[in-house]
């Protein structure tokens, strides 16, 4: 087995131009940042996972397996690679009015959009220096499912809520420098899943 020292934080700033360093790193500088005074969702998982490098992980995401709707197809599920960084945005429904002769705006609230969410991350091939292409091809295939409502577990995305998500994009990104690792971008929303009662 070969073995691989890697600087993660200086191959996500080069891979995704931005640094990593907030709540929601998966393996990054684990112990460089300080969360005293801040309560501990019960966790879901035990705080056992530790990745090809050794170091424990606070944070995973992982998709449910499930029966695709429409195809019949059974998922599996799939695990994210640990070298993972997840982003999550929430905006809101707020129309907003000029009113003719008075200062400022009205602003009326809607409803809350859904979650946008941004999963960045690296596939490695800690083996040898050959290309990851099973895994990738792995991952291809998650987010090529033709389904809209994906059950995901994990640490972050459950402590805001999000049980179920959707994929909209997929985005390979190169590595320069490195053959036996593949980095990618997922955009997802978050769901709720609803039900239609007909009256019969």
């Amino acid at each position: 087995m070969s073995s691989y020292n890697f600087n993660f934080q200086e191959l996500f700033k080069n891979t995704f131009n931005f640094n990593i360093g907030y709540v929601g790193t998966a393996i990054v500088d684990t112990y460089t940042n300080s969360f005293e005074g801040i309560q501990v969702l019960e966790e879901k998982k035990p705080l056992q996972l530790v990745s090809q490098t050794g170091v424990h992980v606070w944070d995973y995401v992982k998709l449910l397996p499930k029966i695709i709707e429409g195809t019949g197809e059974r998922f599996d599920g799939y695990d994210f690679p640990f070298e993972c960084v997840v982003e999550a945005i929430l905006t809101k429904k707020i129309v907003v009015t000029d009113i003719f002769g008075a200062d400022g705006e009205v602003e009326e609230l809607m409803g809350l959009n859904d979650y946008a969410i941004t999963i960045k991350g690296i596939i490695i091939n800690y083996q040898s220096d050959d290309y990851p292409e099973f895994e990738f091809r792995r991952l291809r295939y998650v987010c090529e499912l033709k389904d809209t409502m994906l059950e995901v577990e994990g640490t972050f995305l459950n402590m805001l809520n999000i049980n179920h998500l959707s994929i909209h994009t997929f985005k390979p990104i190169p590595t320069p420098g490195y053959k036996n690792m593949q980095a990618f971008e997922i955009e997802c929303r978050s769901k709720r899943p609803f039900k239609i009662n007909s009256l019969s």
